[in-house]
């Protein structure tokens, strides 16, 4: 049992998965959507009404999260962290001149391939015919993708990608995904029919009554 599970976890494919902020966050994203208001209609201890309340918008407020990262991530952070990253790197072996950052991701794509595969793959269309690693490299990246069994890999570029895409979450979920749910959520709730839930939901909990409380206490003492 557990080399089944060790070689699931060593699989090259799930390490690749493992390490991509983009594809961890979407599962995790999904799986909140899910499972958190699943979880919360199988409270017993809570009114159907509250529940079902609770569960809609839990489901509402993850999808809301996952469309902000999707579209922010890619179009935004990724986008122009990769275009910063490769102006203050112009030249440098370590960062070849790809177009954008979707060109590297193609061919980092591609590297992981076996070579037979490679080559008729309909990505290889994408990375252009003079791209070089660098200006003393002889073949073009391209042709190091058709001839090379481990064409050159670029972790630099890679780590500037996952670091974009880190910071886009921090900033997506954490701050504009809570802000914008505040505008958002409660409409769409009306809409669904939950204003009536939202208002016994949103209800302040009453002061506790310490006075009374505390002569209760010693009434109870003085019969012990």
């Amino acid at each position: 049992m557990l080399d089944k599970v060790a070689n699931i976890l060593l699989n090259p494919q799930f390490v690749n998965f493992a390490n991509n902020t983009k594809y961890t966050v979407t599962t995790e994203s999904l799986f909140k959507a899910t499972g958190r208001p699943a979880a919360i209609m199988m409270d017993n201890k809570v009114s159907k009404d509250t529940r079902k309340y609770a569960a809609t918008k839990e489901g509402l407020y993850q999808a809301l999260c996952l469309v902000i990262y999707l579209t922010m991530i890619p179009f935004i952070f990724q986008k122009y962290g990769f275009k910063l990253a490769q102006k203050f790197m112009k030249g440098d072996k370590d960062f070849p001149a790809f177009k954008d950052a979707n060109e590297f991701l193609n061919y980092t794509k591609l590297s992981k391939m076996d070579i037979h595969e490679r080559k008729n793959h309909k990505l290889l269309a994408k990375i252009s015919d003079t791209l070089k690693a660098n200006n003393d490299d002889n073949l073009t990246l391209k042709q190091h993708l058709l001839n090379d069994e481990k064409p050159p890999e670029f972790p630099f570029p890679k780590g500037v990608i996952e670091l974009s895409n880190l910071v886009g979450t921090v900033i997506g979920l954490a701050w504009i995904a809570s802000e914008l749910s505040n505008y958002i959520l409660h409409p769409i709730m009306n809409v669904l029919g939950f204003k009536q839930n939202e208002k016994v939901q949103d209800k302040p909990v009453e002061k506790m009554d310490y006075k009374s409380l505390n002569e209760n206490n010693k009434k109870l003492e003085a019969v012990a």
